[in-house]
């Protein structure tokens, strides 16, 4: 069991897990848009994935002198390292416009980790814009890129490809309250997260009034609402038991895997 618990963690920690989530939300775009699967997406996605989290989580330990680097964290490192290399292969199939979305999004998540302003450290450090350049990313990875790779330009994008852009925006803000709740012991004040600017039921009550909008904004789309109205639900009830002591897995995994079991059912009974 120990060892299992061990694995378990690691599989989490390495960032193969969110890579998951990315990877299953970017999914459901295709399958909501009736378009062909881009395997070279995909694995970019995922791979991608990988190598920003590790990047973004583990570079700061790294360079701190006074931290020792432990096996699970070498591995960890292995295995970002490994990752670039099908990064680097499958953007190769990308044509020039997509690859410059690509560096506009790769360019926001480098600035989310390396200093550049005079007064906060990095755009992490801004307060109140964690969450939102977080949301950003991820709508742009998953709905944005399997659109403009699939030849809509973004110029031409409709009503309905906007509104779902702003739909997949409200359910990742909504999924990441659940970690600034937990997050309350362990981040500094001057960062201003939601929790510590609104409180914690102040934050539920925005998570919620995002997710009522995106439920309202999925049926006027003509989603297969019964599994969008299930899955924002779920969200719900996992926002609504969301606080500060809640177990590493409790976000970790179980937050995590909500992208995942949607498109579970979205591919198999949907």
């Amino acid at each position: 069991m120990i060892f299992l618990s061990k694995l378990l963690r690691l599989y989490i920690n390495s960032s193969i897990h969110v890579a998951f989530a990315v990877l299953a939300f970017t999914c459901i775009t295709y399958l909501d848009f009736d378009l062909n699967l881009q395997y070279h997406v995909l694995s970019f996605v995922f791979f991608s994935t990988i190598t920003a989290y590790t990047f973004v989580k583990y570079i700061p330990l790294l360079v701190s002198p006074d931290y020792k680097i432990s096996i699970s964290l070498k591995l960890i490192y292995a295995l970002a390292l490994f990752s670039i290399i099908p990064v680097i292969y499958f953007l190769l199939y990308f044509d020039i416009y997509d690859i410059l979305f690509i560096i506009g999004l790769i360019t926001l998540t480098l600035l989310y980790v390396l200093p550049f302003l005079p007064r906060a450290k990095n755009l992490r450090d801004v307060s109140g814009l964690k969450i939102f350049i977080i949301a950003i990313v991820w709508s742009g990875t998953t709905v944005v890129l399997p659109l403009i790779s699939s030849e809509i330009a973004l110029s031409s994008f409709s009503t309905e490809e906007i509104l779902y852009i702003c739909s997949r925006f409200l359910i990742v803000v909504a999924l990441i309250i659940p970690f600034e709740i937990r997050d309350l012991r362990l981040d500094q004040i001057y960062l201003k997260t939601l929790p510590q600017v609104l409180g914690v039921s102040r934050s539920k009550i925005l998570a919620l009034s995002f997710l009522l909008l995106s439920m309202f904004l999925s049926s006027y789309l003509m989603l297969d609402t019964y599994i969008y109205i299930l899955m924002h639900f779920i969200i719900i009830i996992l926002v609504l038991k969301a606080n500060r002591q809640n177990s590493f897995y409790y976000t970790s995994f179980w937050v995590e895997v909500v992208p995942v079991l949607w498109f579970l059912l979205k591919y198999f009974i949907g």
